[in-house]
C-alpha cells in the first residue's frame, strides 16, 4: 500500500505516536541488498532506507516523487531518504482504507515514516 499521492515529508518533530522499529536486510528484485525498518506498532509499516549520493540525490528524489508514494527526509541529512516499502503480516493485515477514514490512514502513514526517519537519522550517524 503506498499514499495515493508524492508527498515529501520534511519534518523535523518527533511523531506523536512512541514507535520501534526492527531493523532487517531485504534483497531488491536485482540482487541488491537495503536497510529495512519494520514498526513494532500499528501501521506496521516497512520502510526502506534508500542512499542518496550528493551527485545522484536530486535524480532519486525526481524518481521517488515521480513515482507516488512518500518520501520522509530528515533536515541535516541528505546521505538518505526513507520510503514506504510495504506493510502488514497475517498477523497484522493491511489497513482497509475507505471515504471515511482515508485522511487518517494518510496522515499516520506519513507520521510512522518520518518516525522511522527520525529513528535512522539518530541512530546511523552520516558518513
Amino acid at each position: 500500500m503506498s499514499l495515493c499521492h508524492s508527498d515529501l515529508i520534511n519534518q523535523t518533530n518527533m511523531s506523536q505516536y512512541p514507535y520501534t522499529f526492527t531493523l532487517s536486510t531485504a534483497t531488491g528484485d536485482h540482487g541488491h541488498q537495503y536497510p529495512l525498518l519494520t514498526a513494532n506498532q500499528y501501521p506496521w509499516m516497512n520502510v526502506q532506507i534508500v542512499p542518496t549520493p550528493a551527485a545522484q540525490r536530486t535524480l532519486i528524489l525526481d524518481a521517488l516523487n515521480k513515482r507516488g508514494g512518500g518520501v520522509a527526509t530528515v533536515d541535516g541529512r541528505t546521505d538518505f531518504v526513507a520510503i514506504q516499502a510495504g506493510g502488514g503480516t497475517d498477523e497484522h493485515p493491511t489497513i482497509p482504507i475507505t471515504r471515511q477514514n482515508y485522511q487518517q490512514v494518510a496522515a499516520i502513514l506519513r507520521d510512522c515514516l518520518q518516525a522511522a526517519a527520525d529513528y535512522w537519522a539518530a541512530t546511523h550517524p552520516a558518513q
